[in-house]
């Protein structure tokens, strides 16, 4: 009977053993259980808010190069604008000068009308001619001369006309490109990605934007516009109006005509003048040489604008060759005091760059967002328990993220554009923008801020 009974006792025993056993474990389980959700909780914590500041960083530094390229491109915009005025500018010189040279040949042949009879003594059929357009030469000339006066005050005034308004809005503009113009660009384009971002650009120690243009106004710069003025005037406007009307056969006495007429512009710069004549000449021999000499004056007519002399001086393009014309038409002479000389117009500065060729100056913006406004767990409130560390932007600890960009304004002809090379310059408006790495000046500047 004890036999029997032995072995199911000592089963019996395991069992309770065992299961004595599996309670005393079942609270450590627990604890390993509870051990490793806290510690995933505090790893996706820690992925949460490291995600969102890289995310944040990210859109940070994007802005910061958006706002960095919108400022450089204002800038470069305001340079193209420079180079279409420039252009404009020069258009209207071009425009004074034609007004003066029309107004001075309608004069020219009014008179030469009106000298009909004188005409018919060398050249009979012309009379007839003359005499049946007079009337109407008179009224060409008086609607020139109306005209001229309107085109060039309204072109030349010195403080009202359309070349002191392209002027000062060249200079409005480009103090739009300073450093509070610019940062207001780069804050708009900041507050546009996110309001909480804002953005300005950073002082440039080098001056090179500064240094970029300026007011060309001294004389060799004067000089070097006025040069682009005539090179742009007309054939006709720029002349020589002349041409030579007889038998080429020296010393004989007989009457030659000649016509001769031009449009000059003074060596100060300060005056257009526009002269036509027409006078008979005769070769006649004198101490063994053919001389030719002016006999008899037929037409003339002249115009100026600019510092009022009332006589012709120009003597360029063979104008003098008739030189008691030239007198007489001194004498009626139309004048336009509007015009204040030749343009002082905005160009670079050769002088003060680095590299005249090629002028790329580079612009730097800071960006910044408030530590705040990083979406965070902390910020969130989403780990408000005790268990779980700050991270970086809890109570101020990080109070701003920080990003630095630049952009560089440069010169270069579109790319569809005739394969050459061009030199930068205000007449042409090829200004472009690209980003750039920040100059070591401006990572320092940054560094103030930063710090």
């Amino acid at each position: 009977m004890s036999a029997v009974r032995g072995p199911g006792r000592r089963r019996g025993a395991r069992h309770a053993a065992s299961r004595a056993a599996r309670r005393r474990h079942a609270g450590q389980a627990l604890v390993v259980a509870l051990g490793l959700l806290l510690a995933g909780g505090a790893m996706l914590h820690a992925m949460y808010s490291a995600g969102r500041v890289a995310a944040a960083k990210q859109r940070l530094v994007d802005t910061a190069d958006a706002a960095a390229w919108s400022a450089a491109l204002w800038r470069a915009r305001v340079l193209n604008y420079h180079a279409y005025s420039n252009r404009a500018i020069l258009a209207n010189e071009v425009a004074i000068a034609q007004s003066v040279t029309l107004l001075s040949w309608s004069k020219y042949f009014e008179r030469l009308a009106r000298n009909a009879a004188t005409v018919g003594t060398v050249i009979p059929p012309a009379r007839l001619v003359l005499e049946g357009v007079a009337d109407a030469a008179t009224l060409a000339r008086e609607s020139a001369e109306r005209a001229a006066a309107l085109e060039i005050a309204a072109r030349g005034a010195e403080r009202v006309g359309y070349r002191a308004i392209l002027q000062a809005s060249q200079e409005i503009l480009h103090l739009s490109t300073q450093g509070f113009g610019a940062s207001m660009v780069a804050a708009e384009v900041a507050r546009a990605n996110d309001p909480s971002f804002f953005a300005w650009v950073l002082p440039d120690p080098s001056g090179a934007w500064l240094e970029l243009t300026h007011r060309a106004d001294s004389d060799a710069e004067r000089r070097r516009f006025a040069d682009l003025v005539l090179a742009s005037l007309d054939p006709f406007t720029a002349g020589p109006r002349s041409a030579d009307v007889g038998l080429p056969v020296p010393c004989l006495g007989l009457p030659v005509l000649r016509k001769r007429g031009a449009t000059m512009l003074s060596q100060d710069l300060e005056r257009w003048e526009a002269v036509d004549t027409l006078s008979v000449h005769v070769n006649r021999p004198r101490r063994l040489r053919c001389r030719d000499g002016e006999a008899l004056p037929l037409g003339w007519g002249a115009a100026e604008a600019g510092t009022a002399l009332g006589a012709v001086v120009g003597t360029e393009r063979g104008v003098a060759d008739n030189p008691d014309a030239n007198a007489l038409a001194g004498t009626t002479i139309s004048s336009f005091r509007a015009y204040s000389g030749i343009a002082r117009v905005r160009e670079l500065d050769y002088g003060r760059l680095a590299d005249p060729r090629f002028p790329s100056p580079v612009l730097a913006v800071l960006a910044r967002q408030p530590g705040a406004a990083v979406a965070t767990s902390m910020s969130r409130g989403l780990a408000a328990g005790r268990m779980l560390p700050p991270d970086a932007f809890a109570g101020g600890a990080a109070p701003h993220l920080w990003a630095l960009s630049a952009a560089q304004v440069y010169f270069r002809r579109p790319a569809d554009a005739p394969a050459r090379i061009e030199y930068a310059s205000l007449f042409n408006p090829y200004w472009q923008v690209r980003l750039a790495p920040p100059t070591a000046a401006h990572r320092a500047t940054a560094l103030g801020y930063v710090r």
